[in-house]
């Protein structure tokens, strides 16, 4: 910006616009013939169509159609490290959730202009280097920042990868969720959740260690090697008694086979993990599967 005036398309903006914007329209300014003719009789100057569009161009438009000076949102610093940082986050995974970026500037962006990560949004886009699309990622909803071309599942499938590596090789098989969310930094811990649930069920098992929240590798898990073979050994033990095997019968059943209660010893932390757990580790016959809280036989 020089001193006396800002150039766009050709039109000059005189500095008398931009400093009464500043000063005088912190909560943002609407191009309606009101405030228009407002902003015209303080500037002294006359505000036609192609010194609106040239405005405009140097402005945020929020969604609600308020604008904003680039400077009022954020300093000229401030929004420089957002669009570098964000594009180091696309060169290492392709993709990054819009509200863990808004999380690390908040408390560096104008709060009368920014008022939560929608906002947010829409000013990256604003100021963002890279070609990329602000989508909701298909089945689960979280707001990802992608690349014009990509697609979200194929990208977030490669930082599934990435999480498997990570796991085995920096933390030995099992990390705790806080841990994780701290390595991968462009994601929220929901969002790795998700990812686990959705490409990583079967290898990856959410489990509590102590109190804490750990994702935790199925070799890591401690089983049995011959585990497989006494669920299916505990399970026609329960027919042959003809005892339904129900999520409380099996779990007694298998808790006396190996002798310790088992979704304690092993950390389990909810029905649906331990349900998962038994899908993964029957290989037996007849086909079973779980049916209002029922591990039955199951039409093939």
């Amino acid at each position: 910006m020089s001193q006396n005036s800002v150039e766009s398309s050709q039109v000059i903006i005189p500095q008398s616009i931009i400093s009464i914007l500043t000063e005088d329209y912190v909560g943002g300014f609407r191009f309606d013939a009101t405030a228009l003719r407002l902003l015209s009789n303080k500037a002294g100057v006359e505000i036609d169509k192609n010194m609106q569009s040239a405005l405009k161009q140097q402005m945020f438009r929020r969604n609600d159609d308020v604008y904003f000076l680039l400077d009022v949102v954020a300093d000229a610093e401030t929004r420089k490290e957002i669009a570098d940082f964000a594009d180091a986050l696309l060169d290492e995974y392709g993709c990054f959730e819009i509200p863990e970026l808004y999380a690390l500037y908040a408390d560096r962006l104008n709060a009368k202009c920014i008022g939560g990560a929608a906002d947010f949004e829409k000013f990256y886009e604003r100021i963002g280097n890279r070609d990329v699309r602000c989508v909701a990622a298909p089945q689960i909803g979280n707001r990802i920042a992608r690349y014009s071309n990509g697609n979200v599942w194929g990208t977030l499938n490669k930082i599934a990868l990435k999480i498997i590596v990570v796991i085995n090789t920096e933390f030995g098989g099992v990390v705790s969720e806080e841990d994780l969310h701290k390595k991968f930094r462009a994601f929220s811990a929901d969002l790795l959740a998700k990812i686990v649930k959705n490409r990583l069920d079967g290898y990856l098992f959410r489990v509590e260690i102590n109190g804490i929240v750990c994702y935790q590798t199925r070799d890591m898990l401690g089983l049995p090697d011959d585990f497989s073979e006494m669920l299916s050994n505990t399970l026609c033990r329960l027919d042959d008694l003809a005892l339904v095997p129900n999520e409380e019968n099996l779990h007694t059943a298998l808790s006396l086979a190996l002798g310790v209660n088992f979704k304690s010893e092993y950390n389990i932390p909810n029905q649906a993990a331990y349900r998962r757990l038994v899908e993964i580790f029957y290989k037996a016959d007849p086909l079973r599967a779980w049916k209002s809280g029922v591990f039955g036989e199951a039409a093939r």
